[in-house]
C-alpha cells in the first residue's frame, strides 16, 4: 500500500508516468472505490449531503472513464485504459484528499473571511495543478504533448462542471 501511495504522489509530481502502474483490474476497482469515497468526503466538506456528493462523484467518474475509453478505443489504444484510468482515479483521489484542507477553511461557504479567501486561492491552485497532472497522464496515454493533454483536461473539466451543474442544480 505504501508503494502505491508513493506512486500516486510521484505521479502528481509528474515524476512517474501512468504506464508504470500494473494493468490490474483489481487495482483499478480498488482505486475507483477509493475515489468515490473521497468524492463523497469532498462533497460533504463543500456542504452537500453524502448522497449528493456520491451522485456527483459517480457522474464525474462515469463521464471521465467513458470519455477515456472511447478516445483510447478510437485511436486503437484501448489496452492502455486500465493503467490510464487507474492513474486518473488515483491522482484524483490524492488531490481530492488534499482539497479537503482548503475546503474546510470555509465550512459554511457563506462568509468572506481572510481564511476563506486563502482557502479559495489554495483550491484554485489545486484545480490548476490537477489539470497539469491530468495533462501529464493524457500525454503518456495518447502520446501527445503536455500542453495538448492540459488543453483536453481543461475542456473536459468545463464540460463536466457544466453537466454536473445542470444535473444537480449548481450544488
Amino acid at each position: 500500500m505504501q508503494a502505491l501511495i508513493t506512486f500516486f504522489i510521484e505521479l502528481c509530481l509528474l515524476r512517474r508516468p501512468p504506464q508504470d502502474l500494473p494493468a490490474s483490474e483489481v487495482l483499478f476497482a480498488m482505486v475507483l472505490g477509493t475515489d468515490l469515497i473521497v468524492g463523497v468526503l469532498v462533497g460533504m466538506t463543500a456542504g452537500l449531503s453524502w448522497i449528493e456528493g456520491f451522485l456527483q462523484s459517480l457522474v464525474e467518474v462515469v463521464l471521465m472513464l467513458t470519455a477515456l475509453y472511447l478516445a483510447l478505443k478510437q485511436l486503437r489504444l484501448a489496452q492502455r485504459f486500465v493503467q490510464s484510468g487507474t492513474a486518473l482515479l488515483g491522482s484524483g483521489t490524492l488531490l481530492g484528499l488534499i482539497a479537503l484542507i482548503p475546503l474546510s477553511l470555509n465550512p459554511t461557504g457563506s462568509e468572506t473571511t481572510d481564511l476563506a479567501t486563502l482557502g479559495a486561492f489554495l483550491l484554485l491552485g489545486l484545480v490548476i495543478w490537477g489539470i497539469v497532472v491530468t495533462g501529464h497522464i493524457l500525454r503518456h496515454s495518447f502520446s501527445i504533448t503536455l500542453g495538448q493533454g492540459a488543453a483536453i483536461a481543461i475542456a473536459f473539466e468545463i464540460f463536466a462542471v457544466t453537466l454536473v451543474t445542470s444535473l444537480f442544480g449548481g450544488a
